[in-house]
This record gives C-alpha cells, structure tokens and sequence, in this order.
C-alpha cells in the first residue's frame, strides 16, 4: 500500500531520499577506507576521510533544508513530529560514520593481523546495516509493508555485527604483545564502528513506530 501526499509532502520525501542516498555515500566510502586501510593504504584511506567529511557536511545541508520544508507544515503534526525524529536519527548515523574516517585518519592506530579482516567485515556488516534501514525508510513511502520486513533485516545485520563486536574486544585483551593504551585506542575505534550499526537500528525502532502506529499487519 502507498500513502498518498501533497505537493509540499512530496517535497520533503525527494529531500530525504537525498539525505539517506547521501549518508549511504558515506558509509560505502567508510567501507573502502576500511579496505585500503587494512592493506596498509594509509594515504589513499586519508584522502577519503576528506571526501567523507565533505558528504557529512553535504548530508548535515540536506537535513535542515529538509527540516525546513516540514516545518512550512507538510503532513499532519503527529506524522511531521515522528519524521522529524527519524530524520535525526538518520543524520546520527552519518556523525559516526565521520567519527570512525577521523580516528583512521588522525590516529593512525596499528590494527593487529589478526584483526584485519574482522575489522573489514565489521565495517561491511555495518554497511548492511545500513542498507536495509534506507529501504526501509524509502518503503515507508512506497510501499509500507515492505517496510517491516526491511525492518528485521536491519535488527539482523545490527545483532550480527554485535557478536563480532564482542568477540574482538574479547580476543583485544587477550593479546600479550600491545600495550594497555594500544588496546584501548583499538578498543574505541572497534566500538565506534559499531555505534554506526547501534544508530542504524535507533532510526529503524523509530521507523517501525511509524509503521506500527498505521496498523499495517
């Protein structure tokens, strides 16, 4: 089923289409810097930190333009307020995604080995993660049952990349041969990354109140 909207509606769901294609801009990038990163392509994964910030900064525009446009009274109060929130939601994820390209980029941490390909594959269960939340937001609009289904996949990725999460911090302090202090900047890089996920999920428990409240079985 599709909701139906006017003109000043349809203004803010091209706005936000924009604002989540861009934050998804982002963490496909973040993804790559991961990659060049783990291979010890220090310089080019700076560089895309750069572009990263750039997006942030380009998402950050899109979200108060968006804002903007809800506040000259498009949808109904209740629907704008819950929009409102998911939209800020959504930008928290684009934060954190900035947050985890300037640690690589300004820190420089020396990743285990042994960590390297965990840490990837954390970086593309995040990028999962926040794959299925856009559809499930774009779904909201489109399509509103297809939207709950997108839903489970986000809890999903976000609960896989949970484990893993655990597991490495876990193995982290098992290591004999890193300092206290290396373990702890490793530490807060592998949470920060994992935050990324976190807020994904948050936008989705906000979406699936949206979905709830419209009683779609």
């Amino acid at each position: 089923m599709k909701l139906f909207f006017g003109k000043k509606e349809e203004k803010v769901i091209k706005l936000f289409s924009k604002h989540l294609e861009k934050v998804e801009e982002g963490v496909n990038l973040l993804t790559e810097s991961v990659e060049l990163y783990v291979t010890d392509d220090i310089e080019k994964s700076v560089e895309l930190s750069k572009q990263i910030s750039n997006i942030e900064s380009e998402a950050d525009t899109l979200r108060r333009k968006t804002e903007s446009e809800m506040y000259q009274g498009a949808f109904l109060p209740n629907f704008r307020g819950e929009l409102l929130e998911l939209i800020e939601a959504v930008d928290k994820v684009m934060n954190k995604i900035q947050t985890v390209s300037e640690i690589l980029a300004f820190q420089k941490p020396k990743i285990p080995e042994d960590f390297k390909a965990d840490f990837l594959e954390q970086s593309r269960l995040v990028k999962k993660t926040y794959k299925f939340l856009k559809k499930s937001i774009e779904n909201v609009f489109e399509n509103i049952e297809k939207s709950g289904e997108y839903i489970q996949k986000v809890e999903l990725h976000e609960h896989e990349e949970d484990i893993l999460e655990k597991d490495m911090l876990r193995r982290l302090f098992e290591i004999n041969n890193l300092e206290l202090c290396e373990k702890l900047q490793l530490k807060d890089l592998f949470l920060q990354i994992g935050d990324i996920a976190d807020k994904a999920e948050d936008a989705s428990d906000k979406l699936e109140i949206i979905v709830l409240k419209r009683n779609i079985k």
